[in-house]
């Protein structure tokens, strides 16, 4: 190296002591020494952020989310992962669990029904938090569907001609918290005792013509 160089940046180390010695026309003076070995390292960078979360599970009080593992880990392994959540668009961010490398889904628990909730997922490493993966939508805690009740009897018959009649009902009561698509209308022989399909109705219609 020339007279004006104070750094230098070797290259394809493991371990290694170093020493820097000062040299004029009197000659080199005692060195610099490193007290201890030098181990290099790879460059961390920051974690990226958790693939693929989505929920795969939403009951009333709770929701599960699953997620997969990063794309990079900044050269650092992953060493946990934290669970956010926040009660609406206005509300604070608050920790719900932290999490072990080897845990790619949780339950988040204890949560209202019918409340607006958004969730969020951190990677860990030895460097701290990594970037944070949102969910782009709310969650919102609810009964799952249930089967509607059945259309409202008795079924009437009106305008009963040779070859036609009118046929009439009152709408279900209970949707079971999916709003209904259709309602199905058969027809059997009595003396047959099987039930054959006719058509089916969109569901603000409630009643049908036998042509």
């Amino acid at each position: 190296m020339d007279d004006n160089t104070t750094k230098y940046s070797p290259k394809d180390l493991i371990d290694y002591l170093f020493r820097v010695s000062a040299v004029n026309e009197e000659g080199q003076v005692s060195p610099l020494e490193t007290k201890e070995p030098v181990r290099f390292k790879r460059k961390i960078d920051v974690l990226s952020s958790p693939r693929q979360v989505k929920v795969s599970k939403l009951g009333t009080d709770f929701v599960t989310l699953d997620w997969k593992s990063l794309s990079s880990d900044g050269g650092s392994k992953v060493t946990g992962y934290v669970v956010k959540q926040k009660r609406g668009s206005d509300g604070d961010w608050e920790e719900v669990v932290t999490l072990k490398a080897i845990e790619t889904s949780y339950k988040v628990p204890k949560l209202d029904e019918d409340q607006e909730y958004f969730f969020s997922i951190t990677a860990l490493n030895q460097n701290g938090q990594g970037e944070t993966y949102e969910l782009d939508t709310s969650v919102v805690p609810k009964r799952p569907p249930e089967k509607a009740s059945p259309p409202v009897g008795p079924v009437i018959l009106s305008d009963i001609q040779k070859t036609s009649l009118v046929l009439a009902w009152k709408p279900s009561k209970n949707d079971g918290r999916s709003p209904l698509t259709a309602y199905y209308i058969e027809m059997k022989d009595p003396n047959n005792g099987s039930w054959s399909a006719v058509t089916k109705v969109t569901p603000d219609i409630t009643s049908y013509c036998f042509l």
